[in-house]
């Protein structure tokens, strides 16, 4: 009896630490509001995660993983949607939380059924990265977990590195790093025995410097642009709306509906442009809904703002909300010329929430459409916020060759990093996101940060920065997630590949 359980028992302090050790690596990846941000431990975290799920025996393996994922991503995640209804905060960050992990584990699971089954085989190396890709990347397209913004933790790396979003999209990260901690598992199940560690070691070499010499390479070929000034704007706080005082959440606005204080909020806007264009700006761009007016007030805010725009000699974006008297309404992007022509009214398509909650309750979708027009410095493009969450959409932008692309974003929860930042790096556009109460910033299709400003409740705020006219060609914006599609094409082979496998081996 004591030698039959033996080996499970052996197993069992090592899984121990694995699991802890994995498991407690990956909570430092995720955004939390008690720990720290790691982005490495999405590289490292793995690595002993998929060694703790080849440790035991299959079914319990599957149960633990699954329930390691759950557990960190809940505890990591715990309390970051805050609403000021109790019961509601609680239940969707526990069901949000939730999916997360699932769909964190899934990748694993998969693993741990079909790797065992190809034997003593390189190629076996490659079945967790597929899985990982083809899981995240379905899981991106379209549903409750926002795109890529429980994904974006992949897309870590020095400059040269992040290049990859160019060939592959953030795609190419998930493959990489995953691949990563297949590899070292491989050297790792043979003990680290001498052969086996120097194929994985010069597979990871290869594989890794060949990524960094492309962005290195990228990089010095960048060719010197004309550049165009640009103004990031962001309003102070909501309060004062309809004549309450204090700060509302967006929750608040979209319950009741709420507007600005239509003249105050517009004397604000025309400081802010002619303060922009007195620096030099020739296009100002202001955060996601800027203003929020009745349906009776968009023409007269049009006008008014085309004048604006007219009288500094500048572009103006600026979102806007409004509402009707019943039914729903829209949440806009606004982009006018400087002789106050309307360029772009532009639609958000995709709503932060779901069906009568958040967004959704109160504000149409827009067409699945993005928007560009020509300009003296370039064809712009705009979107607004969780737009840009979804790669497949933002590479209409990318597709249509623009070279500037304005976002305009209100974080919630709020932002402590540049979010959806490298959608430009990906679609070789200069991605001008202007964010409230999060960060908002510049960034060129190489990737460079030109301009960030960091703003919380209550503040307001200007920069500029001096933005490339003219984009970058990039493979992804022309054949998209290729990547992506061949790892859903390789997890069909592999389990193909397994349960053929498994039936030869069967008594």
């Amino acid at each position: 009896m004591t030698a039959a359980h033996s080996p499970t028992d052996t197993r069992f302090l090592p899984a121990a630490g694995l699991f802890l050790l994995g498991f407690g690596l990956f909570m430092f990846c995720r955004r939390s509001d008690f720990l720290p941000m790691i982005p490495a431990m999405i590289i490292v975290a793995p690595i002993f995660i998929l060694r703790f799920s080849r440790v035991l025996p299959t079914g319990r393996s599957m149960l633990l993983t699954a329930l390691g994922f759950i557990l960190a991503i809940n505890i990591a995640l715990w309390g970051i949607f805050d609403f000021s209804q109790s019961g509601m905060e609680l239940a969707f960050n526990l069901i949000r939380s939730t999916l997360i992990g699932l769909l964190y584990a899934l990748p694993y699971l998969f693993d741990r059924a079909v790797t065992p089954r190809l034997g003593d085989r390189f190629a076996g190396t490659l079945v967790f990265p597929a899985a990982a890709t083809a899981v995240m990347f379905l899981a991106s397209l379209e549903g409750p977990l926002d795109g890529t913004q429980a994904k974006n933790v992949f897309g870590t790396g020095p400059l040269p590195i992040l290049q990859l979003y160019a060939l592959a999209g953030l795609w190419g990260f998930v493959f990489l790093w995953s691949w990563v901690a297949a590899l070292v598992n491989y050297a790792w199940e043979r003990r680290f025995e001498r052969r086996a560690t120097m194929v994985a070691a010069l597979v990871l070499v290869a594989a890794v410097g060949g990524v960094t010499a492309y962005g290195g390479l990228r990089l010095a070929l960048r060719p010197a642009v004309p550049t165009v000034r640009v103004a990031l704007a962001i309003l102070p706080d909501e309060g004062g709306l309809q004549g309450m005082p204090g700060v509302h959440s967006m929750e608040q606005v979209y319950d009741g509906r709420l507007t600005k204080p239509y003249e105050a909020t517009l004397a604000h806007i025309r400081a802010d442009v002619t303060e922009a264009a007195a620096a030099g700006a020739r296009l100002v761009t202001f955060q996601e809904s800027a203003m929020i007016v009745t349906e009776a007030d968009v023409a007269r805010l049009k006008a008014d703002l085309g004048r604006i725009a007219a009288e500094n000699g500048v572009w103006l974006a600026l979102p806007y909300a409004w509402f009707p008297p019943t039914g729903k309404g829209a949440n806009m992007h606004l982009l006018v010329d400087d002789t106050g022509a309307v360029r772009i009214d532009y639609q958000k398509r995709y709503l932060l929430g779901f069906r009568e909650f958040g967004e959704p309750a109160v504000f149409a979708y827009g067409a699945e459409v993005i928007q560009t027009t020509d300009s003296p410095f370039g064809r712009i493009a705009v979107a607004i916020c969780k737009d840009m969450s979804f790669p497949p959409y933002a590479r209409q932008a990318g597709h249509a060759r623009a070279d500037i692309m304005l976002t305009g974003s209100h974080e919630f929860p709020r932002g402590y990093r540049l979010n959806d930042a490298f959608r430009s790096v990906e679609n070789g556009f200069t991605h001008v996101r202007t964010t409230y109460d999060g960060i908002s910033y510049a960034m060129d299709p190489y990737g460079r940060v030109l301009a960030r400003m960091a703003n919380a409740e209550q503040q307001g705020g200007l920069v500029v920065a001096d933005v490339p006219t003219q984009g970058a060609w990039t493979l992804y914006a022309r054949l998209g997630d290729w990547l992506a599609w061949l790892s859903i094409a390789a997890v069909l082979g592999f389990a193909a590949w397994a349960i053929i496998a498994g039936r030869r081996n069967a008594p």
